[in-house]
């Protein structure tokens, strides 16, 4: 007998997400999952990053803002969250490109995304499609976004809480040079994990 209530429910948790604010999600039919899709064409202007030059961060005072600022865009994305925070930190990282002086800071950064978009993609959900979101201070995710399976939901965020708190450690111990860097990088690190809050709601 045809199970009505599987193929119902995540088109309805979709049309959820779609009317929520300050958000709104635009399916695409881009199965490919690769994280190059950064930008528009209109945005890279030969960059070889993908991104506006109006989102370059030059800085390390930038750096942690633009982490927190985050929640702006993945704070209703439901079944998307997860893949919205790894999006946001991919998104930094091809912004600090140029960015001289803060290689670790940016490797550290770099793998947590990676860690956090391959954890996604392990449990994904097939019946969702993949969705670029649009928040209302501007920000929209620069690649479709995958949503993970309702059933995974729970172990999926409890394991990218630990990828997020990895990262925190490793940035903390990172910042030994000196004491301006080293609370340059807890800010970076308090704000990074600022998105466990999300991921435990």
């Amino acid at each position: 007998m045809f199970n009505f209530a599987r193929y119902l429910l995540p088109m309805i948790s979709l049309c959820l997400l779609i009317l929520s604010t300050p958000l709104y999600a635009q399916e695409t039919g881009d199965d490919d999952d690769s994280t190059s899709d950064y930008g528009s064409p209109e945005q890279s202007d030969g960059d070889p990053t993908g991104r506006s030059p109006e989102t370059q961060v030059n800085t390390i005072d930038q750096v942690a803002p633009r982490l927190a600022s985050a929640t702006a865009l993945c704070a209703a994305s439901g079944g998307y969250l997860a893949d919205c925070i790894a999006e946001r930190i991919e998104a930094l990282t091809k912004d600090t490109s140029k960015m001289a002086g803060h290689p670790e800071m940016q490797q550290i950064l770099r793998e947590t995304a990676e860690a956090l978009r391959l954890l996604v993609r392990e449990n994904r959900d097939p019946q969702l499609p993949r969705a670029r979101l649009i928040a209302a201070d501007g920000q929209s995710s620069s690649r479709p976004l995958v949503a993970v399976a309702p059933d995974r939901i729970e172990s999926t965020h409890a394991r990218a809480i630990q990828i997020l708190e990895e990262a925190e450690t490793r940035l903390l111990r990172s910042a030994t040079q000196s004491s301006e860097r080293a609370n340059q990088y807890r800010q970076v690190a308090e704000a990074l994990g600022s998105n466990k809050v999300l991921l435990r709601s």
